[in-house]
């Protein structure tokens, strides 16, 4: 957490400098008369907030290790593909000139590539039976999430898993979204 604070106040700072610039000199000035260093402003700027986006947006992101890389990958670029969230960062970048709303907006972006990894996620969703009372009622959990599924949402509760028995869904022969999207990929090539 201390790298994303740290990114985003160097972030912050850049962003404090534009802005600054360009309430005092005039845009035709910084496009001429400084064009080399507003220019390296703005690209450093612009890698600032790619790094910043990326490290909030899929740092620690849960991935299914029974799945392809590649495939969840593929995946994840197709939520950033269709996520308005890149457009409203940009547009952010120059009308507020606030990494607290950029941050907002890259929290955005994660929860879109959560809900797209999501079936991968959800392959280890199970029922846990306690073989010591088989007549209790199963949980329903996710060895990946170490969550519970309880009154309609997903509560952090690690279980012990010892002396249970693990009762998985059939897997059917649905395709999941990635391995559609790599065949894409295979095809334009």
């Amino acid at each position: 957490m201390t790298d994303i604070y740290e990114r985003g106040s160097s972030l912050q700072k850049l962003l404090s400098t534009l802005k600054l610039n360009r309430e005092r000199v005039p845009l035709e000035t910084l496009k001429s008369v400084y064009r080399i260093p507003y220019e390296e402003l703005k690209a450093q700027i612009r890698e600032s907030v790619q790094e910043f986006v990326l490290l909030v947006a899929c740092h620690h992101l849960l991935i299914n290790p029974n799945f392809s890389l590649d495939e969840q990958t593929a995946v994840v670029q197709a939520a950033i593909d269709r996520s308005r969230m890149p457009k409203e960062i940009g547009k952010s970048l120059t009308r507020d000139y606030d990494v607290s709303k950029i941050h907002r907006l890259a929290l955005k972006l994660r929860e879109e590539i959560e809900a797209a990894l999501w079936p991968y996620i959800d392959r280890e969703t199970c029922l846990v039976a306690d073989l010591a009372d088989i007549e209790k009622t199963p949980v329903i959990y996710n060895t990946l999430t170490r969550q519970i599924y309880q009154d309609g949402g997903w509560i952090d509760q690690p279980l012990d898993l010892r002396g249970t028995l693990l009762i998985y869904r059939k897997q059917e022969d649905a395709v999941l979204p990635g391995a559609a999207l790599l065949q894409k990929g295979e095809q334009k090539l």
